[in-house]
């Protein structure tokens, strides 16, 4: 099934726990050692992100031509292209009571418990305090999930057009590839991000949580959150 804003919302009003009704999704390392028919949500959190900060900070030294303006009157810079960009992502949110499901591997049986917002902010938070080696609690991957008309050849996706609302179309997880088209002079690029299903891998970013904070106002069933997440390659991770 090909998820779309609609469904995945509407599986969390009608009861459903397979998508936790929101768009973004952290990863445990261990999500890559679950079987191929374990949930969408297994070895994932879900946040209810209200504001998605992403940043692109391209890294370009430069510095000023010694008497270049001494003729013209107009100095020039040189600048280096060495393709360098740092990348990171801040979200604000609520975390909410959710399921939380474990899987140890593809062989084990999965553990489907409804944890409490504390709970889940106590887990994330012993997640950021944690390290490579530590598959079933350090985090690796974010995913968000956005509305793509346009694919990987610069058409429609199918049964797609410039009239389907937004709601309607089908989500992609954020990436920084390009289309097809563009990368007419790159080589070995990533590729654009296919079409999320619930039968595929979703691939998000891969990289670490820099920063996570919550807080905690008595008498709310849920918890404020903010975090940056920076992209990286993580060798060890």
């Amino acid at each position: 099934m090909t998820l779309t804003t609609n469904n995945i919302t509407g599986n969390q009003t009608s009861g459903g726990l397979e998508y936790q009704g929101t768009l973004v999704y952290l990863s445990f390392k261990s999500r890559g050692d679950v079987s191929g028919d374990a949930s969408f949500i297994t070895n994932r959190i879900a946040l209810k992100a209200e504001t998605i900060d992403i940043n692109t900070t391209r890294t370009v030294p430069s510095f000023p031509l010694p008497f270049s303006g001494a003729i013209t009157g107009e100095s020039t810079a040189l600048a280096i292209d060495l393709g360098m960009a740092t990348k990171s992502v801040n979200l604000s949110g609520i975390i909410t009571e959710q399921v939380i499901s474990k899987q140890a591997d593809e062989n084990a049986g999965v553990s489907n418990v409804q944890m409490t917002a504390y709970e889940v902010a106590q887990l994330l938070h012993a997640s950021v305090d944690s390290s490579f080696l530590q598959t079933h609690q350090n985090i690796g991957e974010l995913t968000i999930l956005f509305p793509s008309r346009v694919g990987n050849n610069y058409s429609y996706h199918a049964g797609v057009d410039h009239t389907t609302n937004v709601d309607e179309l089908p989500l992609v997880p954020w990436s920084w590839a390009s289309r097809d088209l563009d990368q007419a002079v790159t080589v070995g690029a990533s590729d654009f991000p296919p079409i999320a299903t619930n039968s595929e891998v979703v691939n998000g970013l891969n990289g670490f949580i820099q920063t996570f904070g919550t807080n905690i106002v008595g008498g709310q069933p849920f918890i404020t959150f903010n975090m940056t997440f920076e992209v990286a390659l993580v060798p060890l991770g």
